[in-house]
């Protein structure tokens, strides 16, 4: 349009483009002024419903007189070149100046205070007007040359008394305003009034003093999680120069609760004057108390501190922050230095040399916080509690990022520095080397692995399908639970020899699972915990239990349903929230004395009986607060990643399958009261779900049959594992299918619902294999589909019933490959090359999904010819929520639904005890 008159309006230059409209600078020729026009985009010329919005803003805006607004002039309509019909245009002061996103950056402190009073005050206008923005951002902020702030865009405005047509505008759709900038009751779909201004007023200031945005989820979901659930940090936590009035101020707009934030922006302004003004006072006085006193000789006091106070404030009002400059490593720098200074404190007590007087030791607490850019929840999916380094000089954990990947973390308590280990995509569980030269975990590929903290990459140990917990002695004997329910086995740390089982479920007292082991000082004996199958089990139920490598020893210690651990000569255990400690004999492996009390509160994990905490060999404890649900809401997204719909049953839900038609979702539930896991069905026209399987040694990964009548799925666990169907017109009446290895799972089942694709794994060998059965009939006979020296796994046949998609790790990671169903001779060509795990075929044979190293949800366009095909484009679609354990796609292509672990949330600081036995030593 540049060059273009329309009306009287000559267009000059492209200004800008958003959602709602295209800005251009235009000479007013009447006027003889520049103006700014904004323009309904074209492809909405035709909707009445985006031009009353149009209509909207321009009302909202002209209603407005104000310094701190934007003028609106006028709103016009013109007839389109080519007969193409009439186009709305806004006619807006032009503002000769920069939006405070692209100004931020270079403003200085007492700027920073200055915008936000202007803000705040032309919003205040606003809502005196009864108008509510609903979009206030750095991108709606234009700040001119002369350091006037304005306020633009109300093309979201919502007006008091609307008339009915304009009020239904704001409520179609589930959210209004911009993600990172929304309001709670933005992101939940709820009216939204003056107060939802002030959150975003809230965020915009907590940017503008931090450099930071308070929610930082990466994708949309993460990012209305945060807004919703997670408390951000204090702005002093960010910047160390922060006064705590401006922490008091910014926090109070962010509240979750409209009732609990500001009544009115007008207050805002009132306090950022208030505390400009009283920040100046400051600045004054300090200057004052630091100038020398002139003495009848010229000389004056040599002291540096003057000078220095002096030279500091330059550049603006004191008691102000620089407003987009911070450091992004500051905040992770004060909060992880607390415990690194209290350990050399302690380091130096403990050690220094004196003669005379004998040195006691000192009970120090502190806390550790992990950056907001890792989530270390040790909650659910089988993170593992963080693990403290023997000698207590480092802490590992598994981290994931608000991206939703997931890995190994270590941090040296003497280093203000976290870093991820390479190559523990999907890491977990973590465990030390007794001399900590090597961390010892799980990935998501169901491998043991060790990495050296110091360098190197990961080398695997063994196959381990389902991990709870690990250990590790000195003569490199590393005994682990392979299963969730199985009992416990030993295997070589350097790799070789084959897993050799050492303890075995005791039937008499009903136990289901033997897991957490951990080694005592002598390297032969190891504590573990055994869990009964339900909470009502016979006999003692739950306990802690030691046992002897060589078999010869296995005796109860103490009831506990969470992990335990032996440090200084006392048994850590957990009941219910409460942290114990006991002595124990390491002679008669008995408790002696009574349990003491050493924290209320641990985090603990019914699902997985786990509590949170850590112990080393130097007096060091590290353990965690807080309460938690495990399980969270299945979850249904477009392709963007938004959130569509939430299924509000609240549970350790996973491996979810669409039924055929869309209309059904199969999952597999696990029920902690009866610890079993069982196949459930939900009817998504209805919302009402059924319990489709009972069977008590726990039912897994569902798979529909082609006609949707049926359900496959996997009954037992990892030495045991048995294929079932059942029809899914009734409960109950499951029929055996096959078994063919100890660990095997149906994978897909043929369009034409002739054939199942099979995964069966080799423990000894480490690496899965693919297998075609017959699903209908008596024959069983399977047909190796991909069997070869590499890990073949996780395979899904295409909507057509021509290719097979799979993860292959035989180009070193794990990648996708394709190849064709009707002939397993064939070659497979590789599809991804950053990656590649969970595949799904789209709506149509064209598209392939996967998930990349990244996290992130991607579709390939595919060309076929012949056998072989080739990747014409891949497009990232979304990132998988933290937490995420699985996915599926709908038959149609556009919506996908995910189970997750838990619900995103932070959950408080780590806590730090440095000689903690003195605890011991008080009651």
């Amino acid at each position: 349009m540049i060059g273009q008159t329309i009306s009287h309006y000559q267009i000059l230059d492209k200004l800008g483009e958003g959602g709602m409209g295209v800005v251009y600078k235009a000479r007013d020729t009447k006027l003889d002024r520049d103006v700014a026009l904004k323009f309904l985009p074209p492809h909405l010329a035709a909707s009445d419903q985006d031009k009353a919005r149009f209509v909207q803003e321009a009302k909202a805006a002209a209603a407005l007189n104000h310094p701190n607004v934007c003028s609106i002039i006028d709103i016009q309509e013109y007839e389109t070149q080519g007969g193409g019909g009439k186009q709305m245009f806004i006619v807006m002061e032009y503002v000769d100046g920069q939006t405070l996103r692209a100004k931020m950056p270079s403003i200085n402190p007492g700027k920073a205070i200055d915008i936000g009073i202007q803000i705040a005050e032309g919003l205040s206008a606003a809502h005196e007007k009864g108008i509510v923005h609903r979009d206030i951002k750095p991108e709606n902020i234009m700040v001119r040359k002369d350091g006037i702030a304005q306020i633009m865009d109300f093309g979201l405005a919502k007006l008091r008394g609307s008339g009915s047509k304009i009020t239904r505008l704001t409520k179609e759709g589930s959210t209004v305003g911009t993600a990172g900038y929304m309001s709670p009751e933005q992101v939940q779909g709820q009216d939204a009034d003056h107060r939802s201004d002030i959150f975003s007023l809230g965020v915009l200031l907590y940017e503008l003093f931090t450099g930071e945005l308070p929610f930082k989820g990466v994708h949309e979901t993460a990012l209305m999680y945060e807004i919703v659930n997670v408390d951000p940090a204090p702005l002093s936590a960010v910047r160390q120069d922060l006064d705590p009035e401006l922490d008091r101020i910014v926090l109070e707009c962010l509240q979750k609760d409209p009732d609990e934030r500001y009544n009115s922006v007008k207050d805002i302004a009132k306090d950022l004057k208030r505390f400009k003004r009283e920040s100046s006072r400051a600045r004054v006085s300090r200057i004052t108390a630091a100038r020398p006193v002139m003495r009848g000789s010229g000389t004056g006091p040599a002291s540096g501190a003057g000078g220095r106070s002096g030279a500091g404030e330059g550049s603006g009002d004191a008691g102000v922050p620089e407003a987009a400059a911070a450091p992004s490593r500051r905040r992770e720098i004060i909060a992880w230095s607390v415990a690194a200074v209290l350990l050399a404190i302690a380091g130096y007590l403990m050690s220094r040399p004196s003669p005379m007087i004998p040195v006691a030791k000192i009970l120090l607490r502190s806390s550790i916080v992990t950056p907001d850019s890792i989530y270390i929840h040790s909650f659910g999916a089988g993170l593992g509690p963080p693990v403290i380094s023997p000698d207590g000089r480092a802490i590992a954990f598994s981290g994931v990022r608000p991206d939703g990947a997931k890995r190994i973390y270590v941090r040296m308590l003497n280093e203000m520095e976290v870093r991820a280990l390479p190559g523990t995509g999907g890491g977990n569980e973590p465990f030390w080397s007794p001399d900590g030269k090597y961390v010892g975990y799980f990935d998501g590929g169901g491998r043991m692995r060790k990495i050296d903290p110091a360098g190197g990459s990961p080398t695997t140990i063994a196959s381990v399908p389902n991990p709870r917990g690990g250990t590790w002695n000195s003569d490199g004997t590393i005994v682990f639970a392979p299963d969730y329910q199985s009992g416990l086995f030993r295997v070589s740390a350097d790799g070789k020899g084959e897993p050799v089982q050492i303890t075995t479920l005791d039937s008499s007292r009903n136990e289901g699972s033997h897991r957490w082991p951990f080694f005592l000082p002598d390297g032969k004996h190891f504590l573990y915990l055994a869990r009964a199958a339900a909470e009502t089990g016979e006999a003692e139920g739950d306990a802690v239990f030691v046992a002897s490598l060589d078999g010869s020893t296995k005796k109860m210690v103490v009831q506990s349903s969470f992990n335990p651990s032996f440090a200084d000569g006392y048994l850590l255990f957990a009941r219910s929230s409460v942290l114990m400690a006991q002595r124990f004999n390491l002679e008669s492996l008995t408790l002696e004395g009574d349990a003491v009390k050493l924290q209320d509160g641990v985090l603990t994990d019914l699902s997985y009986n786990m509590a949170v905490y850590t112990v080393s060999n130097t007096g060091t404890l590290l353990y965690q607060t807080g309460k938690a649900e495990a399980g969270a809401r299945p979850m249904f997204v477009d392709r963007s990643g938004a959130v569509t719909r939430l299924i509000d049953d609240r549970g350790e839900q996973d491996h979810p399958r669409l039924s055929p038609d869309g209309t059904q979702l199969a999952v597999y539930f696990f029920d902690t009261r009866s610890r079993r896991s069982n196949i459930w069905v939900y009817d998504l026209r209805t919302g009402g779900r059924r319990r489709l399987t009972t069977r008590p040694a726990g039912d897994f990964y569902p798979v529909w049959s082609a006609d949707g009548s049926r359900i496959f799925f996997v009954s037992g666990g990892v030495s045991n594992a048995d294929i079932y169907e059942q029809p899914v017109a009734r409960s109950g009446g499951e029929k055996f299918f096959a078994k063919f290895a100890t660990q095997e799972r149906v994978l897909d089942c043929s369009p034409d619902g002739k054939t199942l694709l099979i995964e069966t794994t080799s423990p000894s060998a480490g690496k899965g294999d693919l297998w075609l059965v017959p699903a209908t009939g008596d024959d069983r006979t399977p047909t190796p589909f991909q069997q070869t020296k590499f890990d073949e796994h996780d395979g899904r046949i295409s909507r057509d019933g021509r290719w097979v998609a799979y993860v292959s790790d035989e180009s070193g990671g794990d990648e996708i490959y394709v190849k064709r169903f009707s002939a397993p001779g064939s070659d497979a060509w590789k599809v991804s090359s950053s990656g590649g795990n969970v595949p799904l075929w789209g709506p149509g044979t064209d598209e392939l999904i996967y998930v990349n190293s990244g996290n992130e949800v991607v579709a390939a366009t595919l060309r076929f010819s012949g056998d072989a095909g080739e990747v014409v484009v891949v497009k990232p679609l979304f990132n998988l929520p933290p937490f995420t354990f699985n996915y599926d796609i709908a038959p149609d292509g556009k919506t996908f639904v995910l189970t997750r672990s838990l619900e995103m949330q932070k959950f408080p600081p780590l806590s730090l005890l440095v000689n903690w036995d003195e605890i011991l030593n008080t009651k």
